[in-house]
């Protein structure tokens, strides 16, 4: 007996219909963008956290009291965003959290203030929503068509 290959289902609803393979580019860019926006909407909070996490580091270091178990915790944070948050297509954050880990490796309290306009860029940065970066005028229309 054969085995068939497995469809695929929306990301957010596993009684959704499948999509079969030959599908028309612009289901695969418009299951594409969902499938990116519903692993976004499950990572927010720890993305929340991360940044809380490099916030409390900056302001212990704004006032010299910077302990090395939250720094450390600090630059893991950025690290893991500096990545994560690249994938989502938030491109600037990620810049800013990637300067942030170099940063917090080795802080100085006269740094303070630099970092604490990373951390504001960060935060900022991933406030905007999640769109699929593509040239392809079926991903153009799937987007427009998810509004």
């Amino acid at each position: 007996m054969r085995s068939q290959a497995p469809t695929r289902t929306s990301p957010t609803s596993a009684s959704a219909a499948p999509t079969a393979p030959g599908e028309p580019a612009l289901d695969r860019a418009a299951w594409t963008v969902e499938a990116l926006r519903s692993v976004w909407r499950h990572q927010q909070s720890r993305v929340s956290d991360r940044i809380a996490v490099i916030e409390r580091a900056l302001a212990a270091l704004a006032e010299d009291r910077l302990e090395d178990d939250l720094r450390a915790q600090a630059e893991r944070a950025a690290h893991m965003l500096a990545g994560s948050i690249g994938m989502f297509g938030f491109l600037a954050a990620s810049d800013a959290a990637r300067e942030l880990e170099v940063e917090l490796a080795q802080p100085t309290p006269d740094r303070a203030p630099a970092l604490a306009a990373l951390a504001a860029r960060l935060r900022s940065g991933v406030q905007e929503p999640v769109v699929l970066r593509s040239d392809t005028a079926a991903a153009r229309r799937a987007r427009r068509a998810l509004r």
